[in-house]
C-alpha cells in the first residue's frame, strides 16, 4: 500500500497542574508554601526521514497525542515534563492546517479529506533530511503556590491548574523530490525504462495501468554524479478531470527539475506528435508552471519498428512539434547512453541555474 495524501488529529500535551502544598517538617512550625510546578505538556514534533518512503502508518493511526506534563509535588518538586511524539515522515511532505483551536481528547471525528486542488491553510513544506518542525506546542505547566507567596499572603492555598496543548487537524502531502520526471501514456515503458536505467523494480506487464503508485530510482555515474528518477502511473485525456490515476500523482513531479515525455512508437493505434500534445495539455490544465521546465522527448520501443520507420516518425516529430525526438529502446537498451548523457547535461545546467531552496527552520 502506497498512501501520498492523509489527514491527521494531532494534540500535544496538556501541561501539568500546579501542586498546594505546605511544609511539614520537625522544627519548622511555619515552613510556609513549597507547591512545585507541573510539568510542560509534550510536543508534537515532525522530523524529516530519508528511509520512510510513504504515509501508510498515518492512514492506520491517524489520532497522534503527546504525552501530558505531570503534575507538580510539594518540597518544591516539579513535575515531569510529557514526552514530545516525534512523527517520521518521507522527505517532501506539504502540511496543511484543516483546523485551528483547541481540540478535545473526546473530539475524535476526523474531517474529509479535501480533493486535490481545493483551497488549504499551507504551513511549511519540508524537503531536506533531518528538518524537524513543532506541529503542535505543548501546553505550559501551571504554577505551584509556592510561586504567589508574597508579604500580603504568606501562605496562598491556590495553584495554576496547567495549559492545555495546541491541538488541530491536519493533511499531509508528499511530493516526491526527484531531479527527472516521467510523463507518458499507460503502457508506454516508462517503468521498464526506469527499471533499465536503475536499480528501481517498478511492476511491468503488458497492459495498461501496471504502475499504481510513483516509483524513484537513482542512476549514479563514473563521476560520483547521483540523479534520481521519479515513474508515475499513466496519464490519459482528460486525467485533469479525474479520469485514471496520473492526476493524483501529477504531485510528484512538481518538484523534478527536467521533464522526460515517453511516447510509444509501436503503438499504431495513437499518432506520437497528439499523444505528445495532449500530455502537454493535461499538465497545463493541472498547473501551468509545469510547461516552463526543460524537457526530453524520448520514443520508446524501437526494437519493434524499422529502422527506416524509427527515422521517418523522429524526423516527422520535429518537423512538426520543433523539438527532438530522441529514439531508445527501454527493453533493448539502445539509445539509453545518450539519454542518459542527455539527462546529466541538462541535470547539472539546472542545479546551476536553480539550486535546490532549503527552508530555514527552527532547530530543535
Amino acid at each position: 500500500m502506497f498512501t501520498d495524501y492523509v489527514r491527521i488529529l494531532a494534540k500535544a500535551g496538556k501541561g501539568g497542574n500546579g501542586c498546594v502544598s505546605f511544609c511539614r517538617e520537625a522544627f519548622r512550625p511555619h515552613g510556609g508554601p513549597d507547591g512545585g510546578d507541573g510539568g510542560k505538556g509534550g510536543d508534537v514534533i515532525l522530523k524529516v526521514n530519508p528511509q520512510v518512503s510513504d504515509l501508510t502508518p498515518f492512514f492506520f493511526s491517524p489520532h497522534q497525542f503527546a504525552e501530558d506534563g505531570q503534575a507538580g509535588k510539594g518540597k518544591k518538586r516539579k513535575g515531569r515534563d510529557g514526552k514530545n511524539l516525534e512523527l517520521e515522515i518521507p522527505p517532501g511532505v506539504v502540511v496543511y492546517r484543516l483546523t485551528a483551536g483547541h481540540l478535545l481528547h473526546s473530539s475524535t471525528d476526523l474531517l474529509p479529506i479535501p480533493k486535490p486542488g481545493e483551497p488549504m491553510d499551507k504551513m511549511v513544506e519540508l524537503l531536506e533530511p533531518g528538518m524537524r518542525f513543532i506541529l503542535c506546542k505543548g501546553g505550559r505547566g501551571g504554577r505551584g503556590n509556592f510561586q504567589f507567596r508574597s508579604p500580603i499572603n504568606q501562605a496562598p492555598r491556590y495553584a495554576e491548574e496547567g495549559e492545555e496543548g495546541e491541538s488541530g487537524q491536519f493533511l499531509l502531502e508528499l511530493k516526491t523530490i526527484a531531479d527527472i520526471g516521467f510523463l507518458g501514456m499507460p503502457n508506454a515503458g516508462k517503468s521498464t525504462l526506469l527499471s533499465k536505467i536503475s536499480s528501481a523494480k517498478p511492476k511491468i506487464a503488458p497492459y495498461p495501468f501496471t504502475t499504481i503508485r510513483p516509483h524513484v530510482g537513482i542512476v549514479s555515474y563514473e563521476d560520483g554524479l547521483r540523479i534520481s528518477f521519479a515513474d508515475i502511473p499513466g496519464l490519459i485525456q482528460g486525467a485533469h478531470l479525474g479520469k485514471g490515476l496520473g492526476f493524483y500523482f501529477l504531485r510528484h513531479i512538481e518538484r523534478s527539475r527536467i521533464l522526460v515525455y515517453v511516447l510509444d512508437l509501436a503503438d499504431q493505434m495513437t499518432d506520437s506528435i497528439a499523444v505528445f500534445y495532449m500530455l502537454q495539455e493535461e499538465i497545463q490544465k493541472y498547473n501551468k508552471k509545469l510547461l516552463e521546465k526543460p524537457f526530453i522527448v524520448v520514443g520508446n520501443k524501437i526494437d519493434l519498428l524499422p529502422i527506416e520507420n524509427t527515422k521517418q516518425q523522429a524526423y516527422e516529430f520535429e518537423q512538426k512539434t520543433g523539438y527532438p525526438l530522441l529514439p531508445l529502446s527501454a527493453r533493448e537498451g539502445s539509445g539509453i547512453h545518450h539519454f542518459l548523457q542527455q539527462c546529466r547535461e541538462m541535470v547539472l545546467l539546472a542545479r546551476k541555474s536553480f539550486p535546490s531552496s532549503k527552508i530555514e527552520l527552527s532547530k530543535l
